[in-house]
């Protein structure tokens, strides 16, 4: 299925754009002077055109291109894709040479920050009704990916959603109740608790959502609250905080949860993939890459909740964006339309970068790989619980992300208390949200 979205753990990478922003990324992208290119002979144009990948996903997209200049012979599409951690040095450069792309990827955590720094178009004059992108075939929990505000800076390519992945061997040879249908927090860690027991802690029922911002998303989403707000605020308060890591550590403290050494033990794979956890929070479209690392097969479970609130949504598993400087933004705005509605695009792409974005392909593509599979079913089984895509993170979110691991360690250390973490979180976002 690839690599459609970077997984929950690597947060260092993202960083990366954090720094190239700071060293000029931003300015570097929108002060390159008025775009000097021109129509080509024959009165065609050139879209340059940059996502991240490897060569096979290259390969696909080389083929949706083709189909797209089949039907638009005016416009020709040039391509150019990097891995992900390579993509944003990649990017940078390009904008710095005064040649930005006309058409990229963005991932999620990045839209609001690059959206807000003046790099990506608002494209919402070239969507709707005549226009050249349609997007009321979105699916609908898909409909808000890619906003910010009333700007419409992206269109999602693909979506997944997040879910919990787990050992059904491990879980059946400890007598526990697998995730198959709702249950409460404490009912799953109480099963949880048998793994850890079964395997005498060399394998613990379930990794540490409170080490990563995806456990901590998921149980405020659960609540009735957001981890980012409309304006890129943090969407909770201290108490939340407080109650959430009190919950957290104390699971823990009882073993149905690993601590950080586990983490730490398993660099640079993962606790699930490394046998030393047998279950996590994890995007649906990561289990045939896991299952691959772990050496057996991983499910796709069900996220506790204490309430009527699943917490999972519709997250984009990339989107495609135009650079503010492109002379060619209706021809932009023509091929990102054909790349999220064209059957021939899910046809070939299958699901390589996550499921299909809208109603005009889903059920295209004719899928054979079992993980795909899975994640279909697992997709239709949550998509009544799904709710629409939440704001993207804030400018500095991911900063604040890895500051959010650090604390957590030290907690789950036992060297600071529950109170000093939060206040410690509350005080960082202060610097890096202000």
């Amino acid at each position: 299925m690839g690599s459609a979205a970077p997984s929950r753990r690597p947060l260092t990478r993202r960083t990366t754009l954090s720094a190239l922003l700071a060293t000029g990324l931003g300015a570097a992208l929108t002060a390159c002077g008025e775009p000097s290119r021109s129509v080509g002979a024959g009165g065609t144009v050139t879209l340059r055109y940059f996502f991240w990948g490897d060569s096979g996903r290259a390969d696909l997209i080389n083929q949706c291109i083709t189909a797209f200049e089949r039907e638009h012979p005016k416009i020709k599409v040039k391509t150019s894709f990097a891995a992900f951690d390579s993509f944003w040095p990649k990017l940078s450069t390009a904008a710095a040479g005064g040649n930005p792309p006309d058409v990229m990827h963005i991932d999620y955590a990045w839209i609001r920050t690059l959206g807000e720094h003046g790099v990506l178009a608002d494209l919402a004059a070239h969507t709707g009704p005549g226009k050249e992108i349609d997007a009321a075939t979105l699916v609908p929990s898909l409909r808000t990916a890619g906003l910010i505000g009333d700007r419409r800076v992206g269109l999602p390519l693909s979506h997944n959603s997040v879910s919990l992945m787990y050992d059904a061997k491990a879980w059946a040879a400890a007598g526990a109740r697998p995730p198959t249908a709702p249950m409460g927090w404490d009912t799953f860690m109480e099963q949880s608790l048998k793994v850890t027991r079964h395997s005498k802690r060399k394998q613990f029922g379930m990794d540490n959502p409170g080490q990563n911002y995806m456990g901590v998303e998921t149980w405020m989403r659960q609540q009735g609250l957001q981890m980012w707000t409309e304006k890129g605020g943090l969407g909770f308060g201290h108490d939340d905080m407080r109650r959430y890591f009190t919950q957290v550590d104390g699971w823990r403290a009882e073993g149905a949860l690993a601590g950080p050494d586990v983490v730490l033990e398993s660099l640079p794979g993962y606790p699930i993939t490394t046998g030393r956890v047998a279950s996590y929070l994890e995007w649906d479209n990561q289990v045939g890459g896991r299952s691959e690392m772990r050496g057996s097969k991983l499910s796709l479970g069900l996220v506790p909740t204490d309430t009527s609130r699943s917490g999972i949504y519709a997250k984009p598993g990339m989107l495609m964006s135009a650079a503010a400087k492109s002379p060619y933004l209706s021809e932009a705005a023509q091929f990102i339309n054909f790349m999220i509605n064209d059957r021939q695009v899910a046809k070939i792409l299958g699901t390589n970068i996550g499921m299909p974005p809208t109603t005009s392909q889903e059920g295209a593509a004719a899928v054979t790989d079992p993980a795909v599979r899975q994640v279909q079913t697992y997709e239709k089984q949550v998509a009544a619980r799904l709710s629409p895509t939440p704001p993207p993170p804030a400018d500095g979110g991911a900063s604040l992300n890895v500051y959010l691991q650090r604390v957590a360690e030290k907690l789950f250390y036992g060297r600071i208390s529950v109170d000093h973490a939060v206040e410690l979180f509350f005080d960082q976002s202060k610097v890096v949200l202000a």
